[in-house]
């Protein structure tokens, strides 16, 4: 049975229910995982949104997944003075850096499964800027248009310059988009402590502090040799 046709089912079985009881019995046995996991959400949104109140000092919002910031000591300054190197202003605010978010690595689904609502929360509501993660946690957000076009943001020379980490996404209408850059193995985020092996960067679709994060990214691709 399909979808559409399992739905006509429910509802018509629903209408046979006379007590209230019963009918949120029904509705509980039969959408109590999805309803859990749209309160799970909606409690975690609530959680981002609250944690967010009166931060007022940050340039932008930085988020890696899966560095190794929880196993070594990394220098925060290095990539603090990627945004200090550019053109944006920032005054006395600085950039951010969340840095330990694993997915994949705990063996735990459930534990994944949180994170991933964490994330998804911090693209949904602008509370990320540059978003970092291996290639598979990278895709993961880049269906829907997660990232924005690096190709209408970038200077073309500065592009040409990295045409061999370039990285293209596939959005959900078939479209290809320049999403990210795949971090070199010598790039400052490997020097700084916070990866050994290939990471990619991108800059959020719905980015908040676009201005500071295209500065951002801007600055580092002129640092390359």
């Amino acid at each position: 049975m399909n979808v559409i046709a399992q739905l006509q089912a429910d509802r018509e079985k629903y209408k046979t229910l006379k007590s209230r009881e019963e009918k949120a019995a029904f509705i509980w046995d039969y959408y109590k995982v999805p309803i859990i996991a749209l309160m799970s959400f909606l409690v975690i949104l609530l959680l981002v949104i609250v944690n967010n109140l009166g931060r007022k000092q940050t340039a932008m919002y930085l988020v890696m997944v899966n560095s190794d910031a929880a196993y070594v000591e990394c220098d925060e300054e290095q990539i603090q003075q990627i945004l200090a190197d550019s053109d944006y202003d920032a005054g006395d605010k600085q950039i951010e850096i969340s840095s330990s978010y694993t997915l994949g690595t705990s063996g735990s689904s459930s534990s994944d499964a949180e994170t991933l609502q964490v994330l998804t929360a911090l693209f949904s509501i602008s509370d990320m800027d540059v978003y970092i993660a291996d290639q598979e946690y990278f895709d993961y957000f880049a269906g829907n248009g997660g990232y924005a076009d690096l190709s209408l943001l970038m200077d073309q020379d500065l592009l040409d310059q990295w045409e061999d980490c370039l990285y293209y996404t596939e959005n959900e209408d078939g479209t290809t988009t320049l999403s990210g850059i795949i971090l070199p193995e010598d790039s400052v985020f490997h020097q700084a402590g916070y990866y050994h092996d290939t990471a990619i960067l991108g800059i959020v679709a719905r980015a908040d502090n676009l201005e500071a994060a295209v500065a951002f990214l801007k600055s580092f691709l002129r640092d390359r040799n």
